[in-house]
């Protein structure tokens, strides 16, 4: 570990002063740590401030509307691959499958860009935020739709 020239931040040190407290990583107690580091990890300590509790209720809107679209698109991909290679199908319409792996790839890939850009998303206006929200919630039924007329 290379010696740090700065010195540690007394703030830090003024309230870790006979507090026990967990470090976040390794949860070893900090009680008068004498530097910004974790003896027992290494990993350097800040103080920060922060929200006591964040607003979620945009997140996990989000985040559950595009999982219910990757959910519905997994389990029609097992359908699919029960009926096709257990009940030996050969007559399965493509368009069938096509439709569900695009459906996954794209729920997948709007889900996993949901969580990347979160603190992103978190700092937009909350029309914004919400209208992000609901077009998530959207994409699942705009899928069902097209699954429907698909298999029409």
């Amino acid at each position: 570990m290379p010696d740090d020239p700065r010195p540690p931040d007394p703030l830090l040190l003024q309230f870790l002063r006979a507090r026990d407290v967990p470090c976040p990583s390794c949860a070893y107690n900090l009680r008068d740590l004498t530097g910004d580091r974790c003896p027992e990890c290494g990993q350097e300590i800040a103080l920060r401030l922060q929200l006591a509790e964040p607003k979620l209720a945009a997140m996990l809107t989000g985040l559950i509307g595009l999982s219910t679209g990757a959910g519905f698109n997994g389990l029609l991909l097992i359908y699919w691959a029960i009926i096709r290679f257990y009940v030996q199908m050969a007559a399965m319409d493509n368009s069938f499958l096509w439709v569900i792996v695009v459906g996954f790839v794209v729920h997948a890939l709007a889900l996993a860009a949901w969580l990347r850009y979160w603190k992103a998303i978190r700092r937009t206006p909350p029309a914004v935020r919400w209208a992000m929200a609901a077009a998530c919630c959207l994409a699942p039924l705009v899928d069902i739709v097209i699954f429907s007329l698909t298999i029409l």
